[in-house]
């Protein structure tokens, strides 16, 4: 209670540093920041590398003991919701570096979570897929986070966390896009 009445003040002093066209309500948002509005509070970049830190940390707690990390059960995930199939897409979607991937792969593997095998098409590519025991702890451990983000929202209504949601998505999305057009 006592945090989020700081952060509701910390928000509130954050605000009143920005140009009153910037505020909610007023104005264009073509060009939102200004060199001294761009503050920690009300820094996107800030406050996103700071949620996601705290996030990771709540999640990494809640593996916490057990035979598989919280990396290790993204990496399982990724591949069993076939969001990344390849090494090089999951370093992609985690930010890790291919050699960092590729030996927590190997860890996977070994275990007998995980396997590859040679793209017909391609052959210096390796596709990766869950085994049936890598699909059941993807399952199993999933109620771990689940629980660690209704608890960090506790006290979001649903309306709220479907708004940021989208948000995100959205904000994901035009990143995404920059990247492809500067990559072409």
């Amino acid at each position: 209670m006592i945090r989020a009445i700081r952060f509701r003040l910390a928000r509130r002093r954050a605000l009143e540093y920005l140009p009153r066209q910037f505020l909610p309500g007023h104005g264009n948002m073509d060009g939102f920041y200004r060199a001294g509005s761009l503050l920690p509070r009300t820094s996107l970049g800030y406050l996103l590398r700071r949620a996601s830190k705290l996030g990771t940390a709540r999640s990494e707690a809640a593996f916490e003991g057990l035979e598989i990390s919280f990396t290790q059960w993204m990496v399982l995930a990724l591949v069993n919701r076939r969001m990344a199939a390849t090494s090089s897409e999951l370093s992609r979607e985690l930010g890790h570096n291919s050699g960092a991937m590729s030996r927590l792969i190997d860890q996977l593997e070994e275990r007998g979570l995980l396997t590859r095998a040679a793209d017909s098409s391609d052959r210096r590519v390796f596709r990766l897929e869950t085994t049936a025991t890598g699909s059941a702890m993807v399952a199993d451990l999933g109620i771990r986070v689940v629980d660690s983000w209704n608890e960090i929202l506790r006290g979001f209504d649903g309306s709220d966390i479907s708004r940021l949601i989208e948000l995100l998505d959205r904000l994901v999305t035009r990143l995404e896009a920059i990247e492809a057009q500067a990559e072409s």
